[in-house]
């Protein structure tokens, strides 16, 4: 739907803290205030449960944070003449940009002061680039690929062109919610792993960690991060349609953890995880649809889904990320 028109505006309404709303494809919810947003973003949750049929009799809670200046990576893009920009919405079009209220401060100085635009000329092969931030570090794809940062205490690398969570506040409280009251036990799996963020801070509550994850180099990086921990690491390098006929599929485990990307856990894991004994999983999402998919499946295999909380990683747009428990 496209807004024709305002007659008499909500009380939630507010005027968008940037000039570009409505233009740059980047936030889509400026318009209201930050706490009518996450009640949105619940209702949106909440309404995913409900189609799937999906048998949860509380309600979601959210976990919340700044709603402006949290954001640490971008993929922006350079125009013609030379300037930095991101995707017009709903079109190829690229919009010039000085400023960004969502960024971090160090992406906002480098922004209006020019210096973005001069470095990713110098350095960048492409005219799309990733550009990560923490604290006042900045780190620009082909320029310094390699990021590292700290989160709670512990130094986590990977790869700027990767995926890495966007909101590195949000994160910190999103592993605190994730490993809080996790089951004690001798193996946790760490499924799509990534850089083996989650195992970074729950594997040292097991005797073994066993990582699950497609791509190599993300898993090359997940084997660095989590050299200084103690307790053997099993490194499973396949994907989640292979993961059942793989050895380390016929293990017990006392817990998993598992982020899946936006389509959800692929067909064949979910039927493991289904018929699998785990006692507890522990899901966190990026789409709410195929959250409540994937729920309605588990909970008719014999899980209970006991909690459901909303991470609001991303204020100021639609995008929602979901933690959920399930127990046998």
């Amino acid at each position: 739907a496209r807004l024709l028109g305002v007659r008499e505006p909500s009380a939630h309404r507010v005027t968008p803290p940037c000039p570009l709303f409505s233009v740059c494809g980047g936030c889509s919810l400026q318009m209201a205030d930050p706490e009518y947003q996450t009640e949105l973003r619940l209702s949106i949750l909440s309404d995913s449960l409900t189609r799937a049929h999906v048998p949860f009799e509380g309600h979601p809670s959210a976990l919340t944070g700044d709603p402006l200046g949290y954001r640490s990576r971008f993929q922006f893009h350079r125009t013609r003449d030379g300037r930095v920009g991101l995707k017009e919405g709903k079109s190829d079009s690229i919009v010039p940009i000085g400023d960004c209220p969502v960024a971090l401060r160090a992406i906002r100085d480098s922004l209006t002061s020019g210096e973005l635009a001069r470095i990713s000329r110098k350095g960048n092969v492409d005219d799309r680039f990733h550009v990560f931030s923490d604290g006042e570090r900045l780190w620009v794809e082909d320029i310094d690929n390699l990021c590292t940062v700290r989160i709670l205490g512990e130094d986590i690398s990977f790869d700027v062109r990767g995926f890495f969570q966007s909101n590195l506040g949000m994160l910190a409280r999103a592993m605190e919610a994730v490993c809080k009251g996790l089951p004690e036990g001798t193996r946790l799996l760490d499924f799509y792993s990534g850089v083996g963020t989650f195992s970074v801070f729950a594997g040292s509550r097991y005797r073994e960690t066993v990582l699950v994850e497609h791509n190599k180099e993300a898993l090359a990086m997940a084997e660095k991060n989590l050299a200084r921990h103690d307790g053997p690491v099993t490194l499973c390098a396949v994907s989640d349609e292979r993961w059942p006929s793989h050895p380390a599929s016929r293990l017990a485990y006392d817990c998993a953890i598992v982020d899946p990307p936006r389509q959800g856990i692929g067909k064949a894991a979910l039927e493991w995880f289904a018929a699998s004994k785990i006692p507890e999983l522990r899901y966190v999402s990026c789409d709410p649809v195929t959250f409540a998919r994937d729920a309605a499946r588990l909970c008719a295999s014999g899980f209970t889904l006991d909690d459901v909380t909303l991470l609001d990683f991303y204020p100021q747009t639609s995008h929602i990320e979901t933690f959920g428990v399930f127990r046998r």
